[in-house]
């Protein structure tokens, strides 16, 4: 037997209105969102994915007469009930009533990812799609990857999830085994870390035909799942035309359109420059950042549309930024506040290295971080990494780190004030993180180890900041001293063995030269005064004319 409706469309004046006495319609059937879903078939329009049935009940946009009429039918409303048009006459109020944003609507979801209409996405939600309807046949896992930020999370849920069928959402803790025998596909999207990808690895290498797992893994922790069976779909970062759908879309859905120009103002501070093929994962994040922050001034001034003015008094790119990196820095412990100052100062390359005139992001390897720590302190250096990662800070990439975005470097007061403040080291601090990564990839070649000026600069830093520096990086200038001392004593040997060859010979010069004076005879008139001739002088002699004989 049907649930009786509960709603009162009468009492609707507006879109907040018919939110809610939608709502209690829903309330009174039991049913979830997707359960009365599929209930909307029977009204004779294709089947209503249940994030727009969801998004209708909730307010975050209107239906079509023809749509209201699929969501009377889900709640048990017969066709032939003359409240059916009490209920239109409901909808068209709520259509021509000012605008303003119900409280709970809200069309931007911050650092959540997007639960209504995916905007930007179609092509990428369609080759998912596809691959998964692929897989079913032998059965199998289809992997859905992507640096942190870059969206997986809501193209699989909000785009992936609602276009498939016979589908369920796997909870952290749900046995995957049990679910595969309940559904045809099961979305597994919670695997962060290389300890869960490894639990999860024996259960994955034995889908059964017929079934497949649709997962979501962070990039960074895709190496440790091992072979896949198929290549990974990737996430990549948005181009300008996709961010400015994800900008504009939304609030377009939900009734309440972006001005214009504002999309354009949201990327120039995201420095994206029109038409550019692609954009920084970052990118994506700290702009759902800045609109749902816009959206509450919205909210506050009560519609009808989002403005460049609400996006500006919110502060925009820079003011959501600062505001999510210090509540993120405010949240953890004292012991790893500690640890975040000179993580950041190793993302950052300075001016007058490598052609660069201002401070830009540098990517950095993170098995560096924690090498030759112990477990607790390892353990630390991570919590504190995963974060700034949550907070979209940081971008974990595959085995990598570096900063969301170069805005960052300029919004975040606190880690300006810190670049400042390490000015003076900051060509050390980068000579030491270069090179480490270096002279690591490179099998510890002697020839990248550091010498001269370069090993100065660095050593002075490591002696005023030992703490600073990661074990590493102290392997790392151990190694660079120890060859440039070895090579020291090589040198001084050299000189040595120099000197006593120069010796050597000016003794033979002084024995020779005392030997030949030794070989000269004495002058045999007494006199001294005129050379020998055996000595090499000729004396020229007066020869007196003999008389002629008689």
């Amino acid at each position: 037997m049907p649930p009786q409706p509960s709603g009162d469309p009468d009492a609707v004046a507006d879109r907040a209105g018919l939110a809610e006495q939608l709502g209690r319609m829903k309330d009174a059937t039991g049913l979830s969102f997707r359960a009365l879903a599929k209930r909307t078939q029977e009204s004779g329009v294709p089947l209503l994915p249940f994030t727009t049935f969801r998004d209708y009940v909730q307010g975050r946009s209107l239906p079509s007469p023809v749509r209201l009429d699929a969501l009377l039918t889900a709640f048990g409303v017969a066709a032939d009930d003359p409240v059916r048009e009490r209920w239109r006459a409901a909808l068209r109020r709520a259509a021509a009533a000012p605008s303003k944003p119900p409280p709970g609507l809200r069309p931007y979801p911050g650092a959540a990812p997007v639960e209504g209409p995916l905007f930007g996405r179609s092509a990428l939600v369609a080759e998912v799609v596809g691959r998964v309807r692929e897989a079913r046949a032998s059965g199998g896992v289809v992997v859905v990857t992507g640096p942190s930020g870059a969206g997986r999370s809501s193209l699989l849920r909000a785009g992936v999830l609602p276009a498939l069928e016979d589908v369920v959402a796997a909870a952290p803790d749900a046995d995957l085994e049990a679910l595969l025998g309940e559904a045809r596909t099961v979305l597994v999207d919670d695997v962060h870390s290389a300890t869960e990808a490894a639990a999860r690895r024996e259960v994955l290498g034995a889908v059964p035909a017929g079934r497949v797992v649709l997962l979501g893994i962070r990039e960074d922790a895709l190496a440790a799942l091992g072979e896949p069976g198929h290549d990974p779909v990737r996430v990549p970062g948005m181009s300008a035309a996709q961010l400015h759908e994800v900008v504009t879309g939304p609030a377009r859905a939900a009734g309440f359109p972006a001005a214009d120009g504002l999309a354009e103002l949201a990327l120039g501070e995201l420095e994206v420059a029109p038409g550019a093929p692609s954009s920084p994962p970052g990118a994506l994040p700290l702009l759902a950042l800045a609109l749902a922050a816009a959206w509450e001034r919205t909210i506050a001034a009560g519609g009808p549309e989002i403005t460049i003015a609400h996006h500006r008094e919110a502060g925009g790119v820079h003011g959501a930024v600062e505001r999510t990196a210090e509540a993120a820095y405010a949240a953890l412990p004292p012991e790893r506040q500690a640890l975040v100052r000179p993580l950041l100062l190793r993302l950052v390359r300075v001016p007058g290295t490598a052609g660069v005139a201002d401070p830009v992001r540098r990517r950095i390897r993170r098995f560096g971080l924690t090498h030759g720590l112990d477990a607790g302190a390892a353990a630390e250096t991570d919590a504190t990494v995963e974060a700034l990662v949550a907070a979209r800070i940081l971008v974990a990439g595959e085995g990598t780190l570096e900063l969301a975005h170069e805005v960052v470097l300029r919004a975040w007061p606190r880690l300006a004030g810190w670049l400042r403040e390490d000015r003076e080291r900051r060509p050390a601090r980068g000579t030491v993180t270069d090179g480490t990564r270096i002279w690591h990839d490179s099998g510890r070649d002697e020839g990248t180890l550091l010498g001269g000026r370069a090993l100065a600069g660095a050593s002075a830093l490591a002696a005023a900041e030992p703490a600073e520096l990661y074990p590493l990086e102290h392997e790392f200038l151990a190694a660079s001293r120890e060859r440039e001392e070895a090579g020291g004593s090589r040198r001084t040997r050299r000189l040595q063995v120099a000197v006593a060859v120069l010796a050597v010979l000016l003794v033979v010069a002084m024995a020779a030269t005392a030997y030949a004076l030794t070989r000269l005879p004495a002058d045999r008139s007494g006199h001294g005064g005129t050379p020998p001739r055996d000595a090499g002088v000729v004396v020229a002699a007066r020869v007196e004319p003999r008389a002629p004989s008689p």
